[in-house]
């Protein structure tokens, strides 16, 4: 990846000339730049108990479920990096405009490992290791399990014992427009957590 090009050219590689126009504005932040894209949707949330008790506690989650629940989510790259040393990091700010519990403010960071692997870190150097693919319909997030980094190291966690697989697509709709539904479900107590809903994209700030 040329220091010009989308974090997310590399990340999908020969298929990335293949996506539509939704989703190359979706992913189109390069990396130490001042790149933002903005999109606005509505999601239905349902968070289960015990991912609620520990977003509570940890910090590292959503706690709140709810229908219909205004979301806004800021993409960005990290502009303050050393120019000498390539930071290919996507960061997520999200905001959801909960009615009952005000704004709630939720980050994460994807870091590409390798190739269509990367992993979004959450807090505390705990992450959740996934692989795109565009399958010529929709994006795929695969599960890949998750790690915990320490001491620059990523070390395997059992955490799919308690939270489940994680699995999310993203399915273009219009040049504007997408759907997308995330979940991680566990094979004894069903989802944990899941989103669904869709979103637009409102600002592409991409300067050349």
């Amino acid at each position: 990846m040329s220091a010009g090009d989308p974090i997310f050219k590399s990340v999908f590689g020969k298929d990335w000339d293949k996506l539509p126009p939704v989703m190359k504005k979706h992913y189109a932040v390069r990396s130490n730049s001042s790149d933002r894209v903005e999109v606005k949707g509505k999601l239905d949330i349902k968070i289960s108990p015990m991912v609620s008790l520990m977003a509570r506690i940890s910090g590292m989650l959503l706690a709140y479920s709810g229908k219909d629940i205004p979301v806004t989510v800021a993409f960005r790259s990290d502009e303050q990096a050393s120019p000498s040393r390539h930071n290919a990091s996507f960061y997520f700010d999200r905001t959801f405009h909960f009615p009952d519990h005000g704004d709630i403010i939720f980050r994460s960071r994807m870091e590409q490992i390798q190739d269509n692997i990367l992993v979004e870190f959450i807090r505390f150097g705990i992450g959740w290791k996934l692989a795109y693919e565009w399958d010529g319909e929709k994006v795929i997030l695969h599960h890949k399990g998750y790690v915990w980094r320490l001491f620059g190291k990523l070390l395997p966690l059992p955490l799919s014992f308690v939270m489940g697989k994680g699995h999310a697509e993203e399915t273009p709709l219009s040049d504007d427009e997408f759907s997308m539904w995330t979940h991680a479900k566990h094979s004894l107590f069903g989802p944990t957590f899941g989103y669904a809903g869709t979103f637009k994209v409102t600002d592409v700030k991409c300067p050349k």
